[in-house]
């Protein structure tokens, strides 16, 4: 055997680096906003129950009228649709095909901008039978959907951005990451509306 010249004695040899193990922490903070997000709608929910058994009489109140049911179906099936192709995106993406992400993306985004439109007509045929002001009712039809709307158009905004990086971004990156965390976010979205659809919708005509 040969005797270890000085130099090799003293150079440690090179290692791989480890692949990281675990959640990414964009992951967590996904979650952890979608949690936080979570309890808001719960107590908002909540309120809503809480001021419908405790108000005495019938509920809508006398002088409002029942929901149309007619817009916030369809407008709850679209947006609870549009999570599979997201859902075919975020496959197609764990997969580096960023053609199917982005076509995933662009389903998903379409549907978001059709419910927002649905719910904007469905708040134009409420009005002026129910108001913001008018009474408790009026607050929270509008108060509900109107915060499910703005965490929508958040997540619209995220889908467009999405849908411009996975159509830039160099070939070479892989958009496995992005995807399942907007993905993550769209999931939350279409379960929050069939929420708010069978508390505001659905609820006062049972």
């Amino acid at each position: 055997m040969t005797d270890l010249t000085e130099h090799e004695v003293l150079v440690e040899p090179a290692t791989a680096p480890e692949a990281p193990v675990g959640r990414t922490t964009g992951w967590w903070a996904m979650v952890l906003f979608i949690s936080t997000e979570a309890a808001t709608f719960a107590c908002a929910l909540a309120s809503y129950f809480y001021l419908r058994f405790s108000a005495k009489g019938p509920w809508p109140p006398v002088g409002e009228k029942e929901p149309d049911l007619l817009l916030p179906t369809v407008a709850t099936v679209v947006i609870v649709a549009s999570c599979a192709p997201m859902l075919a995106g975020s496959l197609l993406a764990a997969r580096h095909s960023r053609a199917g992400a982005a076509l995933g993306t662009l389903g998903a985004l379409a549907g978001g901008i059709a419910f927002l439109v649905l719910q904007i007509v469905d708040w134009a045929s409420e009005w002026p039978d129910s108001t913001l002001s008018k009474d408790a009712y009026g607050s929270l039809l509008y108060g509900i959907t109107g915060l499910h709307a703005v965490h929508v158009v958040i997540g619209v905004g995220m889908l467009a951005f999405l849908l411009a990086s996975l159509r830039l971004r160099h070939r070479a990156a892989r958009p496995r990451g992005p995807v399942h965390l907007v993905a993550l976010y769209w999931y939350f979205m279409g379960v929050v509306a069939l929420a708010v659809y069978v508390t505001v919708y659905l609820s006062p005509t049972i």
